[in-house]
């Protein structure tokens, strides 16, 4: 999904005229859904489970 898509999506879902708290509320989303896709897929590069990955933040 793209962020348009993720965006059309959105505003599909509210009823009325957008304002700008809407527009921010879903690019604060889309945000988060792509930093934790990134996240995972770091993870996954570096052969890391995400309970390896809290083990060593524990550590610290």
């Amino acid at each position: 999904m793209t962020e348009k898509e993720f965006l059309d999506y959105c505003k599909g879902q509210v009823s009325g005229p957008l304002k700008d708290e809407d527009i921010i509320l879903m690019l604060t989303a889309w945000g988060g859904i792509k930093h934790s896709l990134g996240y995972h897929k770091a993870l996954d590069d570096h052969d890391i489970t995400p309970d390896q990955d809290t083990q060593n933040q524990d550590s610290q």
